[in-house]
């Protein structure tokens, strides 16, 4: 005997579940949609934020009557933090596309401020007026900077969105295990009728990533972010030794003596607390030094102070990257929107000073031994007296820094984000 449910059932065809799923499949054409167009957006934010931070640093660094030792390969130096920046703050609004195109104006403005600073110097202009092969010299190191910066913010966008990308979904053999599982159920009648989902071979039903088996499958491990970490604090150093080879071949190609000390000078910068050696600025030859420092990078060693400011700005661009990268990859880990999970506060702090650790240890142990170097001239080799810019107490002082600057900025960060999290829900309710 058939029951008035049976016959509703038995009687259902093709076209009315078509029509009965439609509304879900709108629903996802609307989301896609919208999401597209969010995601085509440029991102003015993180091109802004990006560009207050290098004025900042760009400013400051002018107070110096001498310019400081991280004034000129700074910009490279911050360059792929610049970018990995421009990832973070992307995926606090969504968490598709790379951000390349503000990666690229990052770069280029971080540059450009630098230049526009480095110009304002007294007898820049008169020196390039008075020697115009000095002058094309000082803009091409200038030309190779910008060019530098803009590639190496597009390196630190792309590492930043490949390291901290959603992860794949379960393996298509498991969800088939769990399909055949869940029908298995149906047809015992052991589960709800709201737990029934029409799904296909090869879809992944939406309840399964509410299931807590995986939930746990879509973690990532302590090894993967400690490798990642790795990845993006060595990156610094690596970008100053390729820096510093391009460099001296565009010096060498314009016939310029190479420098004596190019890659422990530009790994210097990366190290706030150095042994001040001040130039004396006196006399007509202080345009001469001064015109010097601001693009012939080995020629002179010291910052004119105890603590150089603008060294930090790899700290600052890397540190906030790093926190906002870690806070926003628990998004796709929300399993209700009343509640947002972070990563424990340990585990976090641990990162984040890890990070500053792995950013100043390279250049720290390198220019502890000493600075020394050659001087090559038409087949002579001339060796130089070794020069010292570090102490014990000044080697210490950039280790502790270097942690220290990259968890206060993710302290502030995360109790903002809190912050912005719990007003916005308490204005919805």
């Amino acid at each position: 005997m058939d029951s008035p449910d049976k016959t509703e059932i038995t009687t259902t065809s093709p076209e009315n579940m078509d029509d009965a799923s439609s509304p879900v499949t709108h629903l996802d054409s609307t989301t896609t949609s919208k999401a597209f167009r969010q995601n085509s957006n440029f991102d003015w934010t993180a091109v802004g934020i990006v560009i207050l931070i290098a004025a900042f640093f760009a400013i400051t660094a002018r107070f110096h009557a001498q310019p400081a030792t991280s004034f000129v390969p700074t910009v490279v130096l911050s360059a792929t933090g610049c970018g990995l920046l421009v990832t973070a703050l992307r995926k606090l609004r969504t968490s598709r596309g790379i951000g390349l195109r503000e990666a690229v104006l990052g770069g280029f403005f971080m540059a450009i401020l630098q230049f526009a600073v480095a110009v304002t110097y007294p007898g820049v202009i008169d020196s390039i007026r008075i020697s115009p092969l000095i002058g094309n010299d000082f803009l091409i190191t200038w030309i190779l900077i910008l060019c530098f910066a803009i590639i190496f913010s597009l390196v630190g966008a792309t590492l930043g969105h490949l390291s901290f990308a959603p992860l794949r979904p379960v393996p298509v053999k498991a969800v088939n295990n769990i399909t055949e599982k869940q029908s298995e159920k149906i047809e015992s009648g052991h589960e709800e009728e709201t737990h029934k989902v029409v799904t296909s071979e090869n879809e992944i039903p939406v309840e399964d990533f509410d299931d807590d088996s995986s939930f746990h499958q879509t973690q990532r491990t302590f090894f993967s972010l400690a490798l990642t970490i790795l990845l993006l604090g060595l990156t610094p150093t690596v970008t100053a030794y390729i820096f510093s080879a391009a460099y001296d071949f565009i010096l060498s190609f314009n016939q310029f003596v190479p420098g004596p000390y190019p890659t422990l000078r530009i790994l210097s910068a990366l190290l706030p607390w150095q042994i001040p050696i001040p130039i004396v600025l006196n006399g007509g030859i202080q345009n001469i030094i001064i015109f010097s420092l601001l693009w012939r990078i080995p020629l002179f060693l010291g910052n004119p102070s105890l603590f150089d400011l603008q060294a930090l700005e790899a700290y600052i661009f890397n540190g906030a990257a790093l926190a906002l990268l870690l806070l926003t990859m628990n998004q796709q880990r929300v399993r209700n929107e009343k509640h947002v999970f972070y990563p424990g506060w340990v585990a976090f702090i641990v990162m984040e000073a890890t990070l500053g650790l792995i950013l100043v240890l390279p250049a720290n142990l390198w220019v502890l031994r000493g600075i020394e170097g050659l001087v090559q001239f038409h087949g002579l080799v001339i060796p130089i007296r070794t020069i010292s810019i570090l102490t014990p107490p000044t080697f210490a002082l950039n280790l502790i820094t270097g942690p220290l600057i990259c968890v206060s900025l993710g302290i502030v960060l995360r109790i903002f984000l809190a912050k912005e999290t719990y007003r916005k829900k308490a204005l919805f309710r």
